[in-house]
């Protein structure tokens, strides 16, 4: 017969591997950022007024990424701009869509950001004059100077335009506002024509 053992301690739990410490860590770590609104339907008055603005915009990066792609072969971030200006005529194919608007804004902060890092740490480390007697090195400085001044100005347009929305959408007369209070009209209509209880009652096997 073996002997009794007497009440076994308490065993602690395996403790998590390396991998899933790092996995839950970064799975913490993240960017607050706003929820994107959701658009639909006509867009308002104030978002029509900034077309042409937002039209201007867009024919200057799309003039910028295309020598910038083809004339000075960048090529890697001319792809990444072209990307983002692919958002912007997007949104506004699809009347004004301020769901691409701010997805095109984010793209047009981070790419304009960096590309104007990227020209200010060249000409520092250049030490000589950005422009010269070449017609295509000043061309290559004022594609570098352009590209990202016009897409920091596209993020402060969708900057303006979300903000412009946030404001009308919490008066209640937003971008889609008409359709939600149309809604609301047929749901109090029929919700009004309808009562529990009411009508007459049937009685069962009555001839």
């Amino acid at each position: 017969r073996r002997a009794a053992r007497g009440p076994q301690p308490p065993q602690r739990p395996p403790s998590p591997s390396f991998r899933s410490r790092t996995h839950r860590s970064r799975s913490a770590m993240f960017t607050p950022m706003p929820a994107m609104p959701v658009g639909g339907g006509h867009p308002s008055q104030s978002m029509l007024s900034m077309r042409p603005y937002f039209l201007a915009i867009l024919v200057a990066q799309s003039i910028a990424v295309t020598v910038q792609v083809f004339f000075v072969l960048d090529i890697l971030p001319g792809f990444i701009n072209a990307i983002a200006l692919g958002l912007g005529w997007y949104a506004y194919s699809m009347d004004m869509h301020i769901t691409f608007i701010c997805y095109w804004g984010m793209m047009c902060l981070i790419n304009g950001a960096f590309d104007l890092v990227r020209f200010i740490d060249a000409a520092v480390h250049y030490g000589g004059p950005l422009l010269s007697d070449s017609t295509t090195a000043n061309v290559q400085v004022l594609v570098h100077i352009f590209g990202p001044l016009s897409f920091l100005a596209g993020a402060y347009l969708a900057y303006s335009m979300y903000k412009g929305y946030e404001s009308l959408d919490a008066m209640g007369r937003g971008d889609w506002a008409s359709s939600r209070s149309e809604g609301a009209f047929f749901a109090g209509q029929q919700s009004a024509s309808f009562r529990t209880f009411a009508g007459e009652g049937q009685r069962l096997g009555a001839c």
